[in-house]
């Protein structure tokens, strides 16, 4: 593909249909998280949100490891190592948001001297996902869209408006994301008018916080080529087109240090995605919406209406299993899905029908450490109620107190009296 690294891969050792065993317990004299192995296990763990700890598949490694891996990702506790590529899934739901499951979101952490942060779309709970990760706000400033959806694009208001008061505060949030088929339809349109509508909440903030930090600046790019939209500090990404709802959808690939990451964004089973997967894809996140009945049946949508919604817009089991068998990546996942045993099962069903390679359910905060030697699904453990870690800011700015209204003076009411008890 032009203007993309071809990674070798003939490192890839994938093994068989192995799992996570039962815990086991590894000491050294002080103790150590439980490690992952790769059993043969035949039934799917359950969800996180019914109590599972673990990556929803039966191959949660493939290749053979350089380090050992605990059984769940601890945020804080595992440096990202030079040459690797960490993708958390922040958001694996559906339009609509559940305790358990926020809307799209996919985090790409970069092992180069930078240790850059990408993010593919913020839907609807993701940045609350962020938050448990112990990841730095400042960094959390590269944001690439697949398409204008409100449930892949509700928490860039958060992003822009609410972030910069807790810690993003050197430089505005740079978008990308596709045209449309005319102006109005595509994301600049949508970022500036975001931050038209953000005019009170930015007149609010001038002062204590760096007007830098409350501004988006946007990239939109042609949604029917095939092309490098950004290549900096060894990172390459290619958007190319996808077919969903209307045209000005795309997906995403990843290349960084002879690894690839793909996303598909919301689509259809198509060759676009096929086409930009030659060469070899390391992890291949590809949305895969439940069959009609179980959506019907989950939702209480009608029958025919969660049948032209799976046909017209989305990628059924069947058609997700036919794409990774062109594609071959050492590991498949499937997002935006909604999450209940009976549909996971019968979503492996069918799939199992038509591919038989490394497949992982993702759910909020499933995590690939994704490696030459191999490729490790888990799930993270954290803290729920997580303040935000700032992290490095990059310039200085000193926060001003703008002088207030005139009619506040009469409006306030005295606290003198109250104030010496604090």
């Amino acid at each position: 593909m032009p203007g993309c690294p071809t990674p070798d891969k003939s490192w890839t050792a994938p093994v068989g249909d192995g799992a996570i065993d039962d815990r086991v317990e590894r000491t050294n004299g002080e103790g150590r998280e439980p490690a992952m192995t790769t059993t043969d296990r035949t039934s799917l763990p359950a969800p996180t949100y019914a109590g599972g700890t673990r990556a929803i598949t039966t191959t949660p490694v493939v290749g053979t490891p350089r380090r050992e891996y605990a059984e769940m990702f601890v945020p804080g506790e595992e440096e990202l190592e030079d040459g690797e590529l960490r993708v958390t899934v922040l958001g694996s739901g559906n339009p609509f948001v559940t305790r358990a499951q926020s809307s799209a979101s996919v985090l790409v952490e970069i092992g180069n001297a930078e240790r850059d942060l990408f993010v593919l779309d913020l839907g609807s709970g993701s940045l609350a996902n962020y938050a448990s990760l112990k990841l730095p706000v400042n960094k959390l400033d590269k944001v690439f869209l697949t398409h204008l959806h409100a449930d892949h694009t509700a928490d860039l208001i958060t992003l822009s408006g609410s972030y910069s008061k807790v810690g993003r505060a050197d430089r505005p949030v740079a978008v990308w994301g596709p045209s449309g088929t005319e102006p109005r339809l595509g994301t600049r349109h949508f970022v500036e008018s975001i931050q038209e509508a953000l005019a009170w909440d930015t007149e609010g903030s001038r002062g204590p916080i760096n007007p830098d930090s409350l501004e988006m600046a946007v990239t939109e790019f042609d949604f029917m080529q095939t092309q490098v939209v950004y290549e900096a500090n060894d990172v390459t990404v290619t958007s190319f087109p996808v077919i969903h709802a209307a045209s000005g959808a795309v997906g995403y690939r990843f290349d960084f240090a002879g690894l690839t990451f793909v996303h598909s964004g919301d689509t259809r089973a198509g060759w676009p995605l096929v086409h930009a997967c030659e060469g070899g894809v390391d992890l291949l996140i590809h949305e895969c919406f439940p069959p009609a009945a179980a959506l019907a049946a989950a939702t209480g949508l009608s029958i025919e209406r969660a049948t032209i919604a799976l046909n017209a817009a989305h990628t059924s089991p069947p058609a997700a299993g036919k794409v990774f068998g062109l594609v071959r990546p050492r590991m498949a996942g499937l997002i935006h899905t909604f999450l209940s045993p009976e549909t996971i099962q019968l979503i492996f069903a069918e799939l199992r029908a038509v591919y038989d390679g490394p497949v992982v359910q993702t759910q909020d905060l499933t995590v690939f450490n994704v490696t030459r030697e191999a490729v490790v699904a888990r799930q993270a453990q954290v803290i729920d109620q997580l303040p935000p870690i700032a992290g490095e800011q990059r310039v200085e700015y000193t926060p001003v107190q703008p002088p207030p209204p005139e009619w506040w003076a009469d409006a306030l009411l005295p606290l003198d009296d109250v104030q010496a008890i604090t």
